[in-house]
């Protein structure tokens, strides 16, 4: 009878067990799968330009689970985008009052002061963050693109290596790496760093502008093209690259390939004497390449355009007003032999 009793009453101390553990087990399910229905109603809010309800869904998503990144970013961009940057961060010191050891919450509070230009705070939140949670990359990242802002590239590399240590091979972090050596001059480092980065991620246009200028400067023109020209395909409105590579065709006499290029850069730099100069120089030297008269009158015409363009910019440019002079004898003599 005794050992019935016990049985008995172990029994209904698992069964009572149970129902103490499932509802809070349940419950945490639920609260994930609420903080997911905020989160879809937040995204479609976004898309209706509806930013104030769309922030008060993503930061109850916050809220209920509060170590989920896409949640953090989401309202992160929707601050960011509508100019709210200082909302955030008194948003997120609120966070970190009431979670005051959670890496995720100062990590994210360090991405606002970031995005707000405060820089010193980021850095102080970032180092919180990876202090809490050192097997972490995302304060490591963090902490790299605030110190290289502040120019304190020591530091910002040791960051870099760090996280690229957790997880090695990220985009972002070959990024900031590569863009740290090459600032010291490593360019072999640099270049290494950079192409694991475009591996990983072909959008990144700094990354070939840099190692179009690693190439030029070791005189690997092709190459230094090569990059340059991958950039302005990709944006027409890409201005350096294309102000790079058609510098390059005109040192290396392609100037039918500079005056493209320049021409091109004049549609976007309307008010620069010196895209204007550089386009009447190329056109000028084509101009003498041109074995047909028409042609070749028809493209002087164009370069006494694109020096008086640089004179009525910059009046007192004596290099524009030189080559106007030159072009008045040459002008003649095709007119005259036409």
């Amino acid at each position: 009878m005794k050992q019935i009793f016990i049985r008995t009453s172990t029994a209904f101390f698992l069964i009572a067990l149970a129902f103490v553990l499932l509802p809070s087990y349940l419950l945490a399910e639920t609260a994930e799968e609420t903080a997911e229905s905020y989160f879809e109603v937040g995204v479609s809010l976004n898309k209706q330009r509806q930013f104030d309800d769309a922030i008060v869904e993503f930061a109850q998503a916050v809220k209920l689970s509060i170590n989920t990144h896409k949640y953090h970013r989401h309202l992160h961009q929707t601050y960011i985008a509508t100019r709210r940057g200082r909302q955030g961060i008194s948003f997120y010191k609120g966070l970190v009052r009431k979670n005051p050891k959670n890496s995720v919450v100062h990590y994210w509070l360090g991405r606002y002061y970031m995005a707000s230009r405060q820089l010193e705070p980021a850095v102080r939140e970032a180092k919180k963050a990876s202090i809490f949670a050192p097997n972490d990359e995302h304060p490591y990242i963090l902490l790299g693109h605030v110190l290289a802002r502040l120019n304190r590239d020591k530091e910002a590399l040791e960051a870099y290596l760090k996280a690229d240590e957790l997880v090695p091979d990220v985009a972002i972090v070959k990024l900031g790496i590569g863009n740290i050596y090459f600032e010291s001059g490593e360019h072999d480092k640099a270049e290494a760093a950079y192409k694991i980065a475009l591996d990983k991620d072909t959008s990144l246009l700094e990354v070939r502008y840099n190692l179009g200028l690693i190439y030029e400067k070791r005189g690997d023109f092709g190459e230094a093209a090569a990059q340059w020209k991958m950039m302005v395909d990709e944006d027409p409105n890409e201005s350096a690259a294309r102000e790079r590579l058609a510098n390059l065709y005109f040192r290396a006499g392609f100037y039918i390939d500079a005056v493209r290029e320049y021409a091109t850069l004049s549609l976007v730099r309307l008010d620069s004497p010196e895209v204007f100069f550089a386009l009447g120089e190329a056109q000028f030297l084509l101009a003498a390449e041109l074995q047909s008269q028409e042609d070749r009158n028809t493209l002087l015409k164009m370069t006494r355009e694109s020096f008086e363009r640089v004179v009525e910019l910059q009046p007192d440019n004596k290099e524009a007003k030189k080559y106007l002079d030159r072009l008045k004898p040459v002008e003649a003599f095709n007119e005259t032999n036409e």
